[in-house]
């Protein structure tokens, strides 16, 4: 129960501010296309910076949920700051702020999620896709809400204020996680101890995450990590699969709103559709690899994200912005959860907290930078051509993905 509310309010903050980011940003301060873009790459360097240094750091001295709690309450108050500042500059100091200290809870409560399977018997048979699907639950509920509060563009003013408290009660709730401290079941000695339940690789023997790690046994096991040419392959794959979502998730607001003609508040329940329907494909995630094989499912994903984007730039019409949501769980699944699995099952056990960094550094931090950034050097000139961009870099992606996972099995 602790780990599910812990991942349903923690994606709650995510389901109040992002899908209204820009429309914030733009109708209630006033910011250009590129600016909104500077403001979403300040704040995605804070992604590359923050991460590592964090899950190392949980690595290095076992402290992952203390690490955790101490983000989460930064974030509550960076976004209370966020709700009373203005200007351009204010703003992207602000929000960057913010990012940096928000963006490490999500690979350092997965890394809690991941370690605590090998040592808690209760979590060892738990799939990651079903505490994940909670997250999706808790991303769904802040939309909901904001149909009804978001009733004229003043209103737009209330987003950091409602993320603020969202972001409260994910702090309450992971003062209850369980701890790997209290474990006493080893999880050599556990049930399906990998990730997600379906078993360690072979050959590997899950050590104990409690006590510190040598820097230098760190870093040698994350070399060993990036310098295999397929896991170099994968994440340069996702990190373009990430650069067109994050150029989408910054503009599509706008091209509803601006081309389309929708009013701001049917943006949440629009993403509430396709985050509904992600929840029939985090419940279908285990049918999915079993009948798809984890090659296909990410190449399927990458191709989807490439079809959603082309129609929005093709045909910008009320039909496409809400048909194209029966692709988005698809998308995430294979972005957030997929990729996350698929790295874990790669990685030494002693940088089981880092490899989920490196991920977040590389291709959440870098992806979002380049996406946001040239996406809105490229809004400014035409928000379609951002569209077309993204189904390009997003078609890349799944041929790099089709390549990096051609040995796994089907």
């Amino acid at each position: 129960m602790a780990t599910n509310t812990t991942y349903a309010t923690l994606y709650a903050v995510d389901g109040a501010l992002l899908p209204f980011l820009s429309l914030f940003l733009a109708y209630a301060h006033g910011l250009s296309a590129s600016q909104i873009g500077f403001v979403m790459a300040a704040a995605s360097v804070s992604a590359i910076v923050a991460p590592p240094v964090l899950t190392v750091l949980a690595d290095r001295y076992g402290r992952a949920e203390l690490l955790l709690v101490t983000m989460l309450a930064a974030s509550s108050v960076a976004l209370l700051v966020f709700a009373f500042v203005g200007g351009f500059w204010g703003l992207l100091i602000v929000y960057a702020a913010f990012s940096l200290v928000r963006e490490p809870t999500r690979p350092l409560l997965d890394g809690i999620f991941f370690t605590s399977q090998r040592t808690i018997p209760a979590l060892a048979e738990v799939k990651y896709h079903r505490v994940r699907f909670w997250g999706t639950f808790g991303f769904m509920v802040p939309g909901v809400i904001l149909y009804f509060v978001l009733v004229d563009g003043d209103a737009l003013d209330s987003l950091p204020l409602l993320s603020c408290g969202l972001a409260v009660l994910g702090l309450a709730a992971a003062l209850f996680l369980p701890s790997r401290r209290r474990a006493s079941v080893s999880a050599a000695s556990l049930p399906g101890g990998g990730p997600g339940g379906q078993g360690a690789p072979a050959g590997r023997t899950p050590t104990p995450a409690a006590g510190r790690t040598d820097m230098r046994a760190l870093a040698r096991a994350a070399g060993r990590l990036l310098r295999r040419r397929t896991t170099v392959v994968f994440i340069t794959s996702m990190f373009l699969l990430q650069a067109s979502m994050s150029a989408y998730f910054a503009f599509y607001p706008l091209q509803a709103t601006e081309v389309v003609g929708l009013s701001p508040r049917w943006i949440g329940l629009i993403t509430n559709l396709g985050v509904a329907l992600e929840l029939g494909y985090m419940a279908a995630f285990g049918w999915l690899v079993a009948r798809l094989g984890w090659r296909w499912l990410m190449v399927l994903g990458a191709a989807g994200m490439a079809v959603r984007v082309a129609l929005l730039a093709a045909i910008p019409t009320v039909g496409i912005v809400v048909g194209t949501q029966v692709l988005h769980g698809l998308v995430i699944v294979v972005s957030m959860v997929a990729g996350r699995v698929i790295l874990d099952r790669y990685a030494p056990d002693e940088i089981r907290h880092t490899a989920q960094g490196l991920y977040a550094m590389i291709v959440l931090g870098g992806g979002k930078i380049v996406g946001s950034a040239l996406g809105g050097l490229i809004a400014a000139q035409d928000l379609s051509a951002v569209f077309w961009s993204a189904a390009a870099v997003a078609s890349v992606a799944a041929f790099g993905l089709a390549w990096a996972l051609r040995e796994e099995p089907a």
